[in-house]
């Protein structure tokens, strides 16, 4: 056995500079002249810009993470896999506009072009968001795919004339090429420390096998492409002005979609998202996070700043936490996606990357009550999930784990089964109502009072209020004061709702030492930031002195 060593560096470079002079020939040789002008400078100049890429993988020395992920062979979203996405979609665009364009061509040819172009549009997608990278299994869709085209290319071919088949052969070496590169070099065995014959390490192997992975995979679909550039030179041997404007704006028109999709999250996490400052281990960060709620889910984006081998086996959590017992009543776990979003002004270099997530919610969860939509981040370890720590966060934590991104309340959907009283309490100008307060004819000092109230609202809660129960001995004008949440910790008032209608029964604590005698009860609201008492009305729409309204009276007992 040897030690490749020093080889490692060198045996990719051999290859892909051969691979390179290989697909190089087969052009000048056999595909340049059954190209047009135009078609010919179109191919050179994807071959150029491919060789510059591989030239800055091998030979750029890095100088910053940014440097480093901008031209590694086997990373998305950066420059190689960018320039791969063009070409996938270059060849998709052509295959449409050589079906339009090309005169009198039968129907079946038509069809095969506009579906030719929609394949290659769908795995330019697919090739820039690495999508088959989380599909266990993709190779055998995969090959099928490849099967089929193989099959209509063939039927296609044998209608045609001579030199139009050699471009079909060498569309189908193009896509073999890239099939090589994709599906079987993909499965090599670096993970038993050996390549061949030689002994490797796992790291050597893959330093070896990656670059001619890719470039081989980018060849092919560069060969491809000129096959394709061959067919449309065919459907338009001396094209007219327009149709050479047509063939030039397809490069432009694929770039200018990559950089609007590629800017997208981050426009949208700073036009669309709540801002958010939330750092984690590892120099990942939420920078925002966007939130909608319909009827039985709730949807969440959230837009993470984070280097991509840090953010490479990350997973989120969301759980909706009951505020007051603390218990999960729903969750939704999800790999992080890859897609991200670069900058390429000002310092600001690091990816942002845009997670979707949902979150159903059971009809049997409890409504009428505050949650929390609960974040955490995690990694699989050992077959663990570990959650990451917390180091700083604007918002609010549950632990060093947990940070909290939303409230809300659960809505009771039925009307109350019980009519409200003809006549309430009171009305509060902040749009609440006081349907009904029930008071016990006496309370004994040292226990506890019940106190039911019954509530509903006309508006949606915007601030936190406190319900106040003032008693004031009839003889002496001594005053007992009680402060409570109108519907309790589990609903409060800024959390309330259009259309609210619920009870709660208050256990207030009567003092040992309360004078025992006659006392007149009052109640009200108060916001809880600043103490204002929130004006209260009776039936007739007159406000109640002091925004207190009166409750009858009840005798204290020793």
């Amino acid at each position: 056995m040897t030690d490749l060593g020093a080889l490692t560096q060198t045996i990719p470079v051999l290859s892909v500079f051969l691979l390179t002079c290989l697909a190089g020939g087969v052009y000048l040789r056999w595909l340049m002249p059954l190209l047009n002008a135009s078609a010919n400078r179109l191919a050179a100049a994807m071959l150029l810009a491919q060789l510059v890429l591989v030239g800055m993988g091998f030979f750029h020395q890095s100088t910053s993470k940014f440097d480093s992920w901008l031209w590694n062979f086997d990373i998305e979203y950066n420059a190689f896999s960018t320039l791969a996405t063009l070409q996938f979609a270059l060849v998709g665009l052509l295959a449409i506009l050589t079906g339009l364009i090309r005169p009198a061509a039968p129907a079946g040819r038509r069809l095969y072009f506009a579906g030719l172009g929609l394949l290659f549009l769908v795995l330019a997608y697919d090739e820039y968001h690495g999508l088959r990278s989380g599909v266990t299994g993709w190779q055998i869709p995969y090959v099928g795919l490849g099967l089929g085209v193989v099959i209509a290319t063939a039927l296609i071919a044998g209608r045609s004339p001579r030199d139009e088949r050699r471009l079909y052969f060498w569309f189908l070496s193009g896509l073999a090429l890239s099939a090589a590169g994709a599906i079987f070099l993909d499965a090599a065995p670096c993970g038993r420390g050996a390549l061949g014959p030689w002994s490797v390490g796992v790291q050597a192997c893959y330093e070896i096998i990656v670059p001619i992975e890719e470039i081989l995979e980018a060849l092919g679909i560069w060969l491809t492409l000129v096959a394709v550039l061959g067919l449309f030179s065919v459907a338009a041997p001396a094209p007219s002005g327009r149709t050479r404007g047509l063939l030039y704006a397809l490069p432009c028109v694929c770039g200018l979609a990559l950089i609007a999709n590629s800017l997208a999250p981050r426009i949208e996490s700073r036009l669309l998202a709540q801002p958010a400052h939330v750092q984690f281990k590892a120099d990942i960060a939420l920078r925002g996070f966007h939130f909608d709620r319909f009827a039985d889910e709730v949807a969440l984006r959230l837009y993470v700043s984070a280097p991509q081998a840090a953010y490479l086996g990350l997973g989120y959590s969301i759980h909706l936490v009951d505020q007051v017992t603390g218990e999960s009543v729903a969750s939704s776990d999800e790999w992080a996606d890859l897609q991200h979003s670069i900058w390429l002004f000002g310092a600001d270099y690091s990816p942002l990357y845009r997670q979707s997530m949902r979150l159903s919610v059971s009809p049997e969860a409890p409504v009428n009550r505050a949650y929390w939509i609960v974040l955490t981040l995690w990694r699989r370890n050992q077959g663990e999930f570990k959650r990451q720590k917390i180091l700083s966060s604007d918002l609010r934590l549950l632990d060093d784990r947990q940070v909290v991104l939303q409230e809300l309340a659960l809505p009771a959907l039925l009307a109350r089964k019980s009519r409200p009283p003809a006549s309430p309490v009171a009305a509060f100008d902040n749009g609440f109502t006081l349907e009904s307060v029930d008071l016990p004819k006496r309370a004994r000092v040292g226990d506890s009072m019940p106190v039911a109230v019954s509530w509903s609202s006309a508006a949606n809660g915007d601030d936190s209020y406190i319900q106040f129960l003032h008693l004031g001995h009839e003889d002496s004008g001594e005053w007992w004061v009680y402060d409570h949440e109108p519907l309790g910790p589990r609903l409060p008032t800024r959390l309330w709702y259009t259309g609210l209608a619920d009870s709660e029964t208050w256990q207030a604590p009567v003092p040992a030492d309360l004078a025992p005698g006659r006392y007149t009860a009052f109640t009200g609201l108060y916001r809880a930031s600043d103490h204002e008492r929130v004006t209260a009305r009776d039936a007739d729409g007159k406000a109640f002195l002091d925004a207190r309204v009166p409750l009858g009276s009840l005798i204290i007992e020793n």
